[in-house]
């Protein structure tokens, strides 16, 4: 099967989960004031658990030194992100603008870009996009998630940020990764399949948010530009900055990879709990999916 192909096949599963959400929404299987429920499930319990086991693996010296490496340049990606965010974005309504940047500043990786790398570039691959996560998660839980909180106070916001179920676990499995022992067997597994649930259940929450308004709205030119800023535009600058810097092959193109996925998928899920425009986000997230379809097969080709 081609890489293409299998890049299809990861994607168009994405969209039978968000046509499900429409379908539990247009037939009142899920109600919108029982979406919060979803929401809580996913945010407090599935995604933590997503995370802590992405950091139950063994470590090792040379581990660790490539661990570094692909963590500095991840977190160069989002500097250099948060800046594009900024420039493109400026002139948005407040309620617009912490969508835009967010969703400019993380893509998909997990749940869309991991099974992509794991095709094309297979378990070295997978490692390498792994230990690229880790400053993403610690940065979309506090970078990220303080565009969408209006606390002035800078005690209570840090606060809100700190009690965020995901941030604490990401500390906690930081702190797992260099314990000398793994999680129990029963528990490792039970969290894994707990955490696989992320993905379908992320998927499914926004269709439901997009069953609830107009299709026809997913025409949103807003939406198509920052489709071409998270699909083409930064892409195309990691690639040539990386790969003139000298960085090894694999660690540009599986950078380049990660960086080339669609919209975060819990973009929507944090802007409604927030308050901002989550049907814009979900708007976002589909038609950076869509477009990725076609994208990501293309800038491969510069590989």
């Amino acid at each position: 099967m081609s890489i293409f192909s299998r890049m299809l096949n990861t994607q168009a599963l994405m969209f039978v989960y968000v046509v499900t959400g429409i379908i539990m929404a247009r037939t009142g299987i899920l109600r919108h004031e029982g979406r919060s429920s979803f929401i809580n499930l996913l945010m407090d319990i599935t995604l933590p658990c997503m995370i802590l086991n992405s950091f139950n693996v063994d470590t090792n010296i040379d581990l660790l030194i490539a661990a570094g490496e692909i963590m500095i340049i991840s977190t160069v990606c989002v500097i250099i992100a948060w800046m594009t965010g900024k420039i493109f974005w400026r002139r948005q309504p407040p309620e617009r603008k912490a969508v835009l940047e967010f969703s400019t500043l993380f893509s998909n990786a997990g749940n869309a870009g991991m099974p992509i790398v794991a095709s094309v570039f297979g378990t070295k691959g997978v490692f390498y996009a792994s230990f690229y996560l880790l400053p993403v998660r610690i940065l979309i839980w506090t970078m990220g998630l303080s565009l969408f909180v209006d606390e002035r106070d800078t005690r209570k916001r840090m606060m809100i940020l700190l009690k965020t179920p995901s941030l604490v676990v990401v500390f906690a499995g930081i702190a797992l990764m260099f314990a000398p022992f793994r999680l129990p067997s029963v528990l490792s597994t039970a969290v894994k399949n707990i955490g696989d649930m992320t993905g379908p259940l992320s998927m499914m929450i926004i269709g439901a948010a997009l069953g609830e308004s107009n299709l026809r709205e997913a025409l949103d030119i807003d939406a198509f530009k920052l489709a071409a800023v998270r699909l083409v535009v930064q892409p195309v600058i990691f690639l040539f900055l990386f790969r003139s810097l000298g960085v090894s092959d694999i660690l540009w193109q599986v950078t380049v990879t990660l960086t080339a996925m669609p919209a975060a998928a819990n973009t929507e899920i944090i802007a409604e709990m927030y308050g901002k425009d989550y049907a814009f986000a979900a708007r976002c997230v589909v038609v950076s999916t869509i477009v990725s379809l076609f994208s990501v097969p293309v800038l491969t080709l510069l590989f």
